[in-house]
């Protein structure tokens, strides 16, 4: 089974059953119906050509590819698929604990969306400490977020700071600081799939978000902050009005009567789109708002409870006010209409990957055209996508040149972003009641 694979297809992380453990004179395995294995045991690795190295766990990696967090006799190693070399993280005194939430990688271990730099906490004697690790010349600088206990730590999606989850207040009153959820002793084992769901509700202490910049500044602790926007702040104060705060001063975006809501934030256009409650239809109309302006979009959205996070700045947003399909141009400020029950797959500049039933076409926002492309899709399609590719099956897709690639029948178990398809062997392929069987082979599909 298939864990992770690298962006580039260079290496992959699995399980696989080599051994007859339990003495039967056969090598098999089965998954149970809540993902659990059956068989010979199971053991992880982490391969690559001419490379293959024992893990108890895969926990993390980079966007390009080039960096793998992995677990080895209990310690988590930062690994190099370029070098082949290995970093003893947990001898520079890494928070390696792991949450024992469902699918929660690393609390406390991150690489910034450039692959540039690791973030990890530092655990000692005055507490966590933030340290920013330059992957290229081994560089390191701390950072202090204050006095508490580090939850969780990452890269702010804008870049400007990082974002750390401090257990600093005793807000359960019990005499002590407890985090919201226990933690692994050891990482869990190998299953088929999430069969279990683990979740923990008001248990331990509420933590506090710290903002600590990357420049090097103190940390920013805001009762009312909502999230970083680039070198600026979303705030919220008591009555619910919505502010943008930057170098101290203050830019009303939404008055206490819209309730307002992030629906879309996107930070290198400075630009938001904002949900305000309706009294009389329980929903949110949307409204657009920009560094000059801010005007109603004209659209209901069903009842939007939480605040979405920053984006990674795409020009098209896909939108469903019911049963309606709705992309938002964020160059142009304005709404384009697709037809009632388009499903958006994914967009890439001024282009749309839209499903229209058990078709598939690509919409053109510049020229307002739509290109169907010669497949029928599966009736109930298996989805991967690593940009510029999608594989919706059948069909292997590239959002640059806005063209079908090839089409496969079998199922993949990972896409790269070559427009590769990771295939077990053809005559076992893995469904419900299978486990994938080897050689693993990287494919490209044609027409």
């Amino acid at each position: 089974m298939v864990e992770r694979a690298s962006r580039d297809g260079h290496w992959v992380a699995l399980c696989t059953a080599r051994n007859d453990s339990n003495g039967d004179g056969r090598l098999t395995a089965s998954a149970g119906p809540r993902g659990e294995l059956r068989g010979d045991s199971f053991e992880r690795y982490l391969i690559a050509p001419n490379a293959e190295l024992p893990i108890e766990a895969v926990l993390g990696a980079d966007a390009s590819g080039r960096y793998a967090l992995v677990m080895q006799r209990g310690a988590l190693l930062l690994w190099d698929a370029e070098s082949r070399k290995t970093l003893d993280l947990s001898a520079l005194g890494v928070d390696a604990r792991l949450s024992a939430q469902s699918f929660a990688e690393l609390r406390t271990v991150a690489f910034d969306k450039d692959s540039r730099r690791l973030l990890y906490v530092r655990q000692s004697d005055a507490g966590g400490r933030l340290v920013v690790r330059n992957l290229e010349d081994g560089s390191e600088r701390r950072l202090d977020p204050g006095p508490g206990s580090i939850w969780r730590a990452r890269f702010d999606p804008g870049g400007a700071f990082i974002v750390v989850e401090l257990i600093n207040d005793d807000s359960n009153k019990n005499g002590r600081f407890d985090f919201p959820a226990p933690i692994l002793k050891t990482p869990r084992p190998c299953s088929a799939g999430p069969g279990r769901y683990h979740t923990w509700v008001d248990r331990g202490d509420r933590p506090t978000t710290v903002l600590v910049p990357l420049s090097g500044g103190a940390p920013i602790v805001d009762p009312d902050l909502v999230m970083a926007f680039g070198d600026a702040l979303l705030v919220r104060n008591a009555s619910g009005e919505l502010y943008l705060s930057r170098g101290g001063k203050k830019r009303l975006l939404e008055p206490a009567a819209c309730k307002g809501r992030i629906v879309h934030a996107d930070p290198e256009r400075e630009l938001l789109v904002v949900g305000c409650a309706q009294k009389k239809t329980g929903k949110v109309s949307l409204e657009i708002v920009t560094r000059n302006e801010r005007k109603p979009l004209g659209l209901e959205l069903s009842s939007v409870e939480l605040d979405r996070e920053v984006s990674d700045a795409p020009r098209l947003v896909a939108l469903y006010p019911g049963l309606e399909t709705v992309l938002l141009d964020a160059d142009r400020r304005e709404l384009i209409s697709l037809k009632t029950s388009d499903v958006v797959l994914a967009t890439r500049a001024g282009r749309a990957l839209v499903r229209r039933g058990n078709t598939l076409l690509f919409f053109d926002a510049d020229r307002r055209t739509e290109q169907a492309l010669p497949v029928t899709l599966d009736r109930y399609p298996q989805l991967l996508l690593t940009a510029p590719f999608v594989f919706i099956s059948p069909a292997l897709v590239n959002l640059d040149s806005a063209a079908l690639v090839g089409t496969s029948t079998a199922r993949p178990l990972s896409l790269s972003s070559e427009g590769q398809l990771l295939m077990p062997q053809k005559e076992a392929e893995a469904d419900g009641t299978r486990v994938a069987r080897g050689p693993l082979h990287w494919l490209t599909p044609s027409l």
